[in-house]
């Protein structure tokens, strides 16, 4: 499969989030925290892994950040239910590389071991960056830039950027019976 083309579609699909109701439902899905049971594509490993990742990209201020918002879940149900089977597991393979990539550079077991600032410099030496190839000989970039374009579509479509930033009302305006004529 072509990297390229993969990135494209899983990038355009999550570009592509309109405001439907299939959407709504899952931005409502999210409120509650995550558990093992409700996850539906990624592993505990990975989920954990992209909740780090986003709280680097968007941070708890005076807004909610990335955890708080439950973007990772929106993210797991999103890519579930919208994205093509081949896509999925060529996203989990590219997940799985950087990981892998991030534990033989700091020589770790498991990416809990591995610190947020660690993290933040991985990301941040790999996200626009083409031409930063890593020891292993390969360009991360791309599934930084996807990470990144998934933080801020999944934040955009929360309830809580909707609702408190952008005004949006589930009703297509406000209902009152009672007018004079």
């Amino acid at each position: 499969m072509d990297r390229r083309k993969a990135i494209k579609r899983i990038g355009a699909s999550f570009g592509a989030i309109t405001i439907s109701s299939g959407v709504i439902s899952l931005v409502q899905s999210c409120n509650s925290s995550t558990t093992d049971k409700e996850l539906s594509f990624f592993s505990n490993n990975e989920i954990n892994f992209l909740d780090r990742i986003l709280e680097i990209i968007i941070p708890e201020t005076d807004s909610p950040g990335a955890n708080s918002l439950n973007l990772s879940k929106f993210i797991d149900a999103y890519v579930s239910k919208n994205i093509r089977t081949e896509d999925q597991k060529y996203l989990n393979a590219m997940i799985e590389e950087f990981i892998k990539m991030i534990l033989l550079s700091e020589k770790k077991s498991s990416i809990k071991d591995v610190d947020n600032l660690t993290l933040e410099r991985y990301f941040s030496e790999h996200i626009d960056n083409e031409s930063m190839i890593a020891q292993d000989g390969n360009n991360y970039s791309q599934i930084c830039d996807l990470f990144r374009e998934m933080a801020v579509n999944s934040y955009r479509a929360s309830e809580y950027v909707m609702v408190n930033k952008l005004g949006f009302v589930s009703i297509p305006g406000y209902y009152d019976g009672n007018v004079d004529i």
